[in-house]
């Protein structure tokens, strides 16, 4: 059994060493602290996956002492920063593809993997890219199944749970490691000053490299309305909407491929009970199609099958309702990114509800009224 443990010390140490930053402050360190004894108690990890989790926390480390050693004013709290349209919905509902296409818009400025890895340090962006491809080679190496799940990429666009992870108050670390204690511990946590902190650091991407319209992606913020609206009150979002009997699925298998690089232990049913939950508490809301349902932004609700049938006609609707003009470069640029989504990602991504303890027949069941108000 490895007994190799995780030690906030060992982190600080490292971070600050690597940053070359010894008296800059570090932030969020409860909630690091959290998360440390809930992955040394709960992740059973192997050597490997203890090695993963102290690298990626003593990046997320550094990247705070690079953001604080900018020295660079950023927008205040409220202050416009750019034109933001969020795109949440499900996880496995086409959050992906939908930013992957308006990223080919040429007014969007859409956040690729090498930014929200790095998006403070000093260092040039070829060598930021360099060290993100290799960041997606090792995990492949990891993860094998990952690619057929999710594409990842140095210079794609990519979630910005990224942003969130670095202030160790994501729901991330809940899909990376089993740790039922610190999610049960973030759940009852505020969330303001994380998403002012997701604010500091998509500041520092976009000084570093400008642009009109800046498109975000994350499901997690589906469950962060109200900070997320106060944080960003310009914002507009676009939620997705797929039969939850296929996201639920689809989101086990993901996590399972994600746990599996790290622990030797993978719980099928807790990981199907935990998305049955979760999908089930969020629901509710999305239901809703009243702009109040997203704490007063406004909202465009879009259908997984219809993004899949005519992508086009949907990032044309998107663009409407942004503000965004659609003309004929914006289309090639869409239609190019259709063709290249199609022919991207290796094999195809199987998986059964049986798999994670589920019954078919209840989990239909039981989001009726959802997929009627969908025609999911």
């Amino acid at each position: 059994m490895n007994r190799a443990q995780l030690d906030l010390d060992d982190l600080e140490r490292d971070a600050r060493r690597r940053a070359d930053a010894p008296d800059l402050p570090l932030r969020f360190l409860p909630a690091l602290r959290q998360l440390v004894v809930s992955i040394n108690a709960e992740a059973r990890l192997t050597a490997d996956g203890v090695r993963s989790a102290r690298a990626s926390l003593v990046q997320a480390l550094r990247t705070q002492l690079h953001l604080a050693a900018l020295h660079r004013p950023v927008p205040a709290r409220g202050e416009p920063l750019a034109s933001v349209t969020v795109i949440t919905g499900l996880h496995r509902t086409g959050t992906t593809l939908l930013q992957s296409l308006l990223a080919a818009h040429p007014a969007v400025r859409a956040p690729q993997l090498w930014e929200l890895l790095s998006p403070a340090s000093r260092q040039d962006a070829q060598a930021l890219i360099d060290s993100a491809t290799r960041y997606v080679e090792e995990y492949h190496r990891a993860a094998p199944g990952f690619a057929a799940i999710h594409p990842l990429h140095a210079r794609r666009p990519e979630e910005c749970h990224r942003l969130i992870a670095n202030s160790f108050q994501s729901e991330i670390f809940g899909m990376r490691y089993r740790t039922p204690g610190y999610l049960d511990w973030l759940a009852r946590q505020d969330h303001a000053a994380v998403y002012a902190f997701h604010r500091e650091q998509l500041a520092a991407i976009v000084a570093r490299r400008p642009g009109r319209h800046v498109v975000l992606k994350c499901p997690f913020h589906l469950w962060h309305a109200d900070d997320l609206a106060a944080t960003y009150p310009q914002a507009r979002v676009v939620r997705l909407h797929r039969d939850p009997v296929t996201t639920i699925g689809s989101v086990c298998s993901l996590t399972r491929t994600i746990r599996a690089a790290r622990s030797a232990h993978v719980d099928l049913d807790e990981i199907g009970d935990f998305w049955l939950r979760r999908t089930t508490a969020a629901v509710g809301h999305l239901a809703c199609r009243d702009a109040a349902a997203f704490a007063g932004l406004p909202v465009l609700d879009v259908r997984y099958p219809d993004l899949v049938a005519d992508p086009v006609r949907i990032v044309r609707d998107v663009c409407a309702f942004v503000g965004l003009p659609y003309g004929a470069d914006a289309e090639r640029g869409t239609r190019r990114a259709v063709a290249a989504n199609a022919h991207s990602g290796p094999g195809r991504h199987h998986y059964r509800l049986a798999d994670y303890g589920l019954d078919e027949r209840k989990v239909t069941r039981s989001f009726a009224g959802y997929r009627a108000a969908y025609q999911l």
